[in-house]
């Protein structure tokens, strides 16, 4: 009712480009929304091999910001303060404290960095470009 109200006093084509621009932008803010949301509906962790995670980890190396998922469920973010032989070492992001975390008990280490950005980034620029044309 208010959308045709809409239409209706703006003489119509002006208004039916803004709707279809909110709604582009809409449909914009699901898709990467699901983007994100899916992967926290997986199953439940289960532990990866301990040694790939080393290996892993010691690629990464110190000073590395990694997210950490535990086989508990729990997540951990931080940066990567030490590496020993059966576990390393994260100083927390929020508690600045540090957490000795071994390898076994990992399900997933992985780096938070750059897709996180450049989704949001395109996303940013999409709905500049949209605003700006019209």
């Amino acid at each position: 009712m208010v959308l045709s109200n809409i239409l209706r006093s703006s003489g119509g084509s002006s208004a039916r480009l803004r709707v279809f621009q909110c709604a582009w932008v809409s449909i914009l803010v699901v898709v990467f929304g699901s983007v994100f949301a899916l992967p926290s509906f997986a199953q439940s962790p289960q532990a990866a091999n301990g040694s790939v995670v080393e290996a892993q980890v010691r690629k990464f190396g110190i000073g590395k910001d990694v997210k950490i998922k535990l086989t508990s469920g729990e997540k951990l973010r931080g940066h990567i303060s030490s590496i020993g032989a059966s576990s390393f070492t994260v100083k927390l992001r929020k508690s600045k404290t540090e957490r000795q975390v071994p390898y076994n008990d990992v399900a997933m280490v992985k780096d938070p960095g750059a897709l996180f950005w450049i989704l949001v980034g395109a996303a940013i620029v999409i709905i500049i470009i949209v605003s700006v044309h019209h």
